[in-house]
């Protein structure tokens, strides 16, 4: 996997992007990319992002992962891009959104995105406010664009929906 690197991408957030090469040892016995492994870049490279934004003493576990599409079928050889940026900061936890793009002939195709929410974590392993960690501000308020709002309304809407699922065991 290359070296995670923070950029602009087609007025995206900030974002944290790597590429990865799919080898044989990555592929299902049908010859495919085993979705297992995908789900494991996924939660790596979202962390990558996440962790970036937060303050070196900040200790963040995943909790969820909400909303997996995948959409095509990945083989051997392929590159595929992660492209991952903060979403979204609640009470004690940050979610991350990440579009994993396959490279063809110089073109990307999305084959999979993803939600992932982490927990902020103190030194006796309890939840922990999320702001006091974070580099920079990250709130409704500071969302940049329209399309930094539709993350955020998304991950509230999953959360929501989290919670009534809680309710109703």
């Amino acid at each position: 996997m290359s070296a995670p690197r923070t950029s602009n991408v087609k007025g995206e957030s900030v974002i944290s992007e790597s590429t990865l090469l799919v080898r044989p040892e990555h592929l299902n016995h049908h010859g495919y990319l085993f979705g297992g492994r995908l789900l494991e870049w996924l939660d790596e490279q979202a962390y990558i992002a996440a962790i970036s934004r937060m303050k070196p003493k900040a200790n963040l576990v995943t909790v969820a992962i909400d909303r997996v599409q995948f959409s095509h079928s990945v083989v051997q050889g392929s590159l595929l891009t992660f492209r991952s940026m903060l979403v979204h900061a609640g009470r004690t936890s940050v979610t991350v959104f990440t579009r994993v793009l396959l490279q063809k002939t110089g073109r990307e195709t999305e084959i999979f995105r993803a939600y992932v929410t982490f927990v902020c974590l103190d030194e006796k392993g309890r939840p922990t406010a999320a702001a006091p960690l974070l580099l920079k501000p990250f709130s409704f308020k500071t969302l940049p664009d329209e399309s930094a709002l539709a993350h955020w309304n998304e991950v509230e809407r999953a959360r929501q929906q989290r919670s009534g699922d809680k309710d109703k065991k």
